[in-house]
């Protein structure tokens, strides 16, 4: 009886480890229907997923305001391609209290969920490139600017440069987590934390060259994308694993969302204009 226990004892843990390890799987992947999708988010609350359709820069010769954000549901299914529009270049967006947060290269959106409509605006005076966006608890609102050192914060309608400092130069990805500022710095490619508080700076793990771009909550670590096609699991103690790796396929990955209790990832390939998703298998 007692080596019957281990057996299962022995059995439970090895389906449990090997849970942990699975492989992610690839569940769908649309066409080449959007228009260079650089972000994406869920809102648990509808099931949809929101994509920003960044087309491409001004420098391009695009004109102002002929952008737009999607809504598309889990299946990847688009239930309205064009569904905000009137935005410049859109890259990140995040979600805070029915809130849409929307960077354009002007400053960032405010887009109402319950009243289906924008709500505010909030400039940003700056020729940079503005890039990414988070949410802190308090509603503090932050946004990188990729070709700088620069961290804007927006709360109670002001705008101020909150970091401006070569510990986070060229920041891309920001994420808030409790009490710290997770920001992916293309400088060095170190994944970075940043003390709300105090504001110092810790390095937490180098993840190799290239462009560092989204970052998200998995567990007690961190989902970090490389552009080209490379996402990586990295924790707490800066231990880096690879899950995904689509750099020989050509498929990028921009601002990814992470969907926590489906263990979902949702990856907007930017160049390729069209969503993956996967199963991770990290639960």
């Amino acid at each position: 009886m007692k080596n019957l226990k281990l057996l299962l004892i022995c059995f439970f843990v090895l389906i449990g480890l090997a849970k942990a390890n699975a492989e992610p799987v690839k569940l769908w992947e649309t066409g080449e229907i959007f228009k260079a999708p650089e972000s994406v988010v869920y809102d648990g609350e509808r099931g949809f997923i929101y994509v920003s359709n960044y087309t491409g820069g001004l420098k391009n010769g695009l004109p102002y305001g002929q952008q737009s954000i999607s809504k598309v549901n889990l299946k990847g299914e688009i239930i309205k391609f064009d569904w905000i529009g009137n935005l410049t270049t859109p890259t990140g967006i995040c979600l805070f209290r029915n809130k849409l947060y929307i960077v354009e290269r002007f400053g960032v959106v405010e887009y109402d969920l319950k009243e289906d409509k924008v709500s505010n605006k909030f400039y940003i005076k700056t020729s940079k490139f503005l890039n990414d966006i988070t949410v802190d608890s308090d509603g503090g609102i932050y946004v990188s600017e990729s070709d700088t050192n620069t961290i804007y914060k927006i709360k109670d309608n002001n705008v101020e440069k909150w970091l401006d400092s070569e510990e986070i130069s060229q920041p891309n990805g920001i994420l808030y987590d409790d009490g710290k500022l997770l920001v992916a710095a293309n400088s060095d490619n170190y994944l970075k934390a940043v003390n709300i508080s105090n504001k110092q700076v810790a390095k937490i793990a180098h993840l190799g060259p290239g462009i560092l771009d989204g970052i998200k909550k998995c567990g007690d670590g961190y989902l970090v994308s490389h552009f080209m096609g490379n996402l990586h699991l990295v924790t707490p103690s800066g231990q880096v694993t690879e899950l995904i790796n689509t750099r020989d396929a050509e498929i990028n990955i921009a601002d990814f969302e992470y969907i926590q209790d489906k263990d979902m990832v949702v990856i907007p390939a930017m160049k390729n204009n069209k969503l993956l998703c996967y199963q991770l298998g990290q639960k």
